[in-house]
Parts: C-alpha cells; sequence; structure tokens
C-alpha cells in the first residue's frame, strides 16, 4: 500500500467529537507510516493538541480562516499547499472546505470531505455546488448523514459513504476502573451514577437531562448526576444545576482528560442530543467500557443502538423520555448486563480504531488511484 501524505483541514474553533476524530485518525495515519500535515485555526484548541505530537511525518501550519472566501487565507493555503505537495486534501468544516475545494481543483489534488453532524444541509446553490462537484468521496460519521447527502442536488450514492468514529479499545477497557472517580464524588458503593459527557453546547440538550434529574430522584433518592465537558453552554447549566429540585446531586466537573475512569464509575450514559448528532464518540467508548447508555433518537443513533439490542432509546427534548430510560436499566440489572455485552461484542467486531482505520485508508486509496489513472 502507498504511504501517502493526508493535509487535513479544520477551521472551526471549538473542541469536541469533530475534532478529536481528526487527532485520533492523525495518530493513526502516523503509526501505519503515512505523512499527516493538519491546517487549523490559530490559537484553536485542535492546534494546542497538535503540538503535543511529536513524529517526523507531522506537521501542523496555523493559518487564519475568518470565512469561506477570504483572499488572505486562499493565498496562504495555495503557497502552503504548493510547498508540502499533500497527495489529499481532507475537508472537516464549512470555511476550509469552500477555501481548499477550489484550491484542491487549482492545483490539481483530490479532495475528500467528512461531514460528520447531521445538521440538514439546505438543497440549493451554491451548498449543494460545493457538495456534488468538488470532493472525489464525502465521508459521513453516520448511515443517516450519509441519506441526507445523497438528497442534495449532483450528489451521487456512489461518492457518499458512511463510516463512523472508531473506539481505542486498548484505553476504553472494562477492566478500567472508577474508583477514583467515585471517591471524588463521595459515591457510597450502592449510590447510582448518571453521566453526561460533551460539549455543553444548546443542541446537546443538557436542559433536557437536568429534567430527568428530579423523575429518576422519585425511584432511587441517592442517585447522584455529572455533567462532564465544557462549552458556550457551561456557566448556564452549572448554574442550573444548583436549583433546589436537584436536591444538591448535580455535579458540574467541566473539562476532563480522564473520560475511561469516568465512564467507568457511572451506571448509566446519557446522551440527550435533539440535533446534529451523527455517531457521537462518547457511545462507541460506553460499549467498550460495557457501561449501559441511554440515548435519543437522533443522527445515527437509532443504527448503533439496533431497536433497542445495545442500548435504550429516548425521545428527544424529553426529560420524562430519558428518565424513563434511565430506570429502566437500574431496576432491571440482568437485563441491562445483556445489552451491555451486545453492545461490547457489537464494538469489538464493527467500531475499533483499526476497523474505522482500514476502511478510511481504503478511500484514500481508492480516491489516489482513480485521480492519477
Amino acid at each position: 500500500m502507498k504511504s501517502l501524505h493526508i493535509l487535513h483541514s479544520e477551521a472551526a474553533i471549538g473542541w469536541g467529537g469533530q475534532e478529536i476524530r481528526i487527532i485520533q485518525e492523525t495518530r493513526l495515519l502516523l503509526e501505519r507510516g503515512h505523512r499527516v500535515s493538519i491546517v487549523c485555526q490559530p490559537g484553536s484548541p485542535i492546534g494546542e493538541r497538535c503540538q503535543a505530537i511529536e513524529h517526523p511525518q507531522f506537521n501542523f501550519f496555523p493559518v487564519a480562516m475568518p470565512r469561506p472566501l477570504s483572499l488572505t487565507a486562499f493565498s496562504t493555503l495555495v503557497r502552503l499547499i504548493k510547498k508540502i505537495k499533500p497527495d489529499i486534501l481532507h475537508t472537516h468544516s464549512s470555511i476550509d472546505s469552500w477555501l481548499l475545494s477550489f484550491i484542491g481543483k487549482w492545483l490539481n489534488i483530490p479532495i475528500i470531505r467528512s461531514r460528520h453532524v447531521s445538521i440538514e444541509v439546505k438543497n440549493i446553490f451554491p451548498n449543494n455546488w460545493l457538495y456534488a462537484n468538488f470532493p472525489k468521496r464525502i465521508l459521513t460519521s453516520g448511515e443517516a448523514i450519509r441519506k441526507l447527502l445523497i438528497g442534495l442536488n449532483g450528489v451521487t450514492k456512489e461518492q457518499v459513504e458512511s463510516i463512523p468514529a472508531g473506539v481505542d479499545m486498548e484505553r476504553f477497557d472494562p477492566e478500567v476502573s472508577g474508583e477514583t472517580i467515585r471517591a471524588e464524588l463521595g459515591l457510597q458503593p450502592d449510590q447510582p451514577l448518571i453521566g453526561k459527557i460533551g460539549v455543553i453546547r444548546g443542541w446537546k440538550g443538557h436542559i433536557y437531562f437536568l429534567a430527568a434529574v428530579p423523575l429518576v430522584l422519585e425511584q432511587f433518592p441517592n442517585a447522584r448526576f455529572i455533567i462532564v465537558g465544557s462549552g458556550p453552554g457551561y456557566e448556564e447549566i452549572k448554574e442550573r444545576s444548583l436549583a433546589p429540585e436537584f436536591k444538591g446531586s448535580v455535579t458540574v466537573m467541566g473539562h476532563r482528560e480522564d473520560i475511561p475512569e469516568i465512564v467507568s464509575a457511572m451506571d448509566v450514559l446519557v446522551l440527550a442530543s435533539f440535533a446534529g448528532e451523527g455517531t457521537s464518540q462518547v457511545i462507541p467508548q460506553a460499549f467498550a467500557m460495557k457501561t449501559p447508555v441511554v440515548a435519543t433518537r437522533g443522527g445515527s443513533i437509532p443504527e448503533l443502538f439496533h431497536d433497542g439490542e445495545r442500548g435504550v432509546l429516548a425521545d428527544i427534548k424529553s426529560g420524562k423520555s430519558l428518565a424513563e430510560g434511565i430506570v429502566k436499566i437500574l431496576q432491571n440489572p440482568e437485563w441491562a448486563d445483556q445489552v451491555v455485552q451486545n453492545a461490547y461484542d457489537y464494538c469489538q467486531k464493527e467500531l475499533t480504531w483499526g476497523r474505522k482505520m482500514d476502511q478510511t485508508l481504503r478511500v484514500y486509496n481508492e480516491v489516489f488511484d482513480s485521480f492519477h489513472k
């Protein structure tokens, strides 16, 4: 297999599953002997993570990308790409996709576009034109997103492929202990811990997670709840968590790096998103840790759960439905054990980093070979 030079571009300035996946796949590509470069915004969280990657085949380049048709960004990127000569341009967000799509066409470099979220793309010019005419392949993080994109004028079924995020089965291992987290929270052995992990922004549904708390407390008065993550809604959610109806049961922990230990400490992990989700990375991570999951029916989540065989599906924007799912798991431990075993087996077979990297590399090589025939 040919050693490739992949240039990832990311103009987003947040830190979430999309950016985490770019860093994960960069490390895997480097391990497999490929060269990787990343272009990102100056001072962005992904740029900070890039600084921690020490590898002779890796470089990152901070480039200000203020808007899709910035002439300054365009000229800077053209000079950079001419200098480093990547084999493939892999774009991830709107601004960088516009910029690198035109550059790729001009410099005759194949383009791959990723779509990580299930937010609908308006089927109007120039949105559909960008997807249909520039990328040789579009990678989505779930089948539901793939179906959205093949509905755009000019986009073909063959052009779009679903490759959900994989999980590091060595880091996310059911043998990892959560006792340090439970001790940090002052939990007794029999106290249920229910948690939500992810960027705190509106469509992630934190308000509905909080709405479920009093309903769960009715059945399990000693239950505790944690919210892990940061983001634009952090202060609002932290203030809401102090409301009297929660009886001091909610802890907002902020950004953490010890996610395997936190997932291990949980009795139930909750995903409450009502828009935007592809296949959340935290769900495969919970599968790998054998932690039961309650998640809303958004994006590609239902396909991961396979009609409830691997987790509990809840209605979107419904604290009541989330609470019912949480209580079902806590009240039926033997059934929950079977569900998490189903999820773990599926994760080992279909969602490992290695398998997802194999699929991504196959696409890279197909695109490169067809482009250079």
